[in-house]
């Protein structure tokens, strides 16, 4: 079996967009696309400060991670879900080395 991996997107919210909208639209972000998707594992959203946030996704390849890139466009939860951001610093596939706890 391949390796598991992480991808990591650090994004800002565009300035009208509450914290609560954000997770309204990860919620359904979550709930409509992702959790359907081969390979998918787990997801976090975390705060890291001044509109600043990270969604870390971890796949259970990194063919996984990348093959969903390609569905991306054609789901209105995705879109609604990127419109609400300033900016997407970029992500992964990130190769996990070690994994501890649950």
């Amino acid at each position: 079996m391949a390796n598991p991996v992480i991808e990591i997107a650090k994004i800002r919210l565009a300035a009208d967009v509450s914290e609560d909208e954000l997770v309204a639209a990860s919620d359904r972000f979550q709930n409509e696309f992702l959790s359907n998707q081969p390979g998918y594992l787990s997801r976090d959203l975390v705060r890291l400060g001044d509109r600043g946030y990270a969604d870390i996704i971890r796949w259970e390849r990194r063919e996984a991670a990348e093959a969903v890139l390609t569905k991306l466009s054609r789901s209105p939860a995705c879109r609604d879900y990127f419109s609400i951001m300033d900016a997407d610093e970029g992500h992964g596939p990130h190769p996990i080395l070690s994994s501890y706890g649950g």
